[in-house]
């Protein structure tokens, strides 16, 4: 992995960090609002649902820079964004360890058939190859905090079974700490890092909850 595949990531996603995390921030303080008498775990498919509509509302009012809002959002709330290179499918995630699985949809499948990086030798990151990206979204049940995994999915497997994936990172609050990220190889998969810091002062990195 060279500098200038970590410079592509960064300038891709760099658009969505804030508008992102302030759409979903301020999506949750608007379910809560709402749904402030059903709180049995139950009525929990009810919030997603409030959650995406309200983010995909304050997206399309937002300034995205390259990216803009694609899809179908009628179809049972659905998230897009692409940017003309790159599809992203924004998710909420029931397990922050988890990737849901492609299912049997054509469509969902082929979106999860990305060329593995290392197929790559000369050819960019990304760009030219059309990325599709996965980005899940959960909630901290406390804060009311939201938080994103992007995973770039390249293969297909059943319910349970371990995702097939050769990026995954947690994407940050702010532009600039993206450009801080940098790789990390682990087994099979390139996973993007935040730089140490000091106790306390932690992103709290994979602490997906609600």
């Amino acid at each position: 992995m060279v500098n200038v595949d970590v410079e592509r990531v960064r300038a891709a996603m760099a658009d969505l960090c804030e508008p992102l995390h302030d759409a979903f921030a301020w999506a949750e303080q608007k379910r809560r609002r709402r749904l402030r008498e059903l709180t049995d775990p139950s009525y929990r498919w009810l919030g997603t649902h409030l959650i995406r509509g309200f983010a995909h509302h304050r997206l399309s009012k937002a300034d995205l820079g390259v990216w803009s809002l694609t899809g179908k959002h009628s179809r049972n709330g659905e998230l897009w964004l692409g940017d003309g290179d790159y599809r992203v499918r924004v998710l909420h995630s029931a397990d922050e360890d988890a990737v849901p699985a492609p299912g049997n949809n054509l469509q969902r499948r082929a979106f999860y058939l990305n060329p593995p990086l290392a197929e790559y030798s000369e050819e960019p990151l990304f760009g030219p190859v059309n990325d599709q990206l996965l980005t899940l979204w959960r909630i901290d049940p406390g804060s009311g905090a939201p938080f994103f995994r992007v995973v770039r999915p390249v293969g297909l497997w059943k319910f349970g079974a371990t995702a097939k994936t050769d990026l995954d990172f947690l994407l940050p609050e702010t532009a600039s700490e993206l450009h801080e990220l940098y790789f990390q190889p682990h087994d099979d998969e390139l996973e993007l890092e935040l730089p140490k810091e000091e106790p306390g002062h932690g992103h709290g990195a994979r602490g997906f909850s609600g």
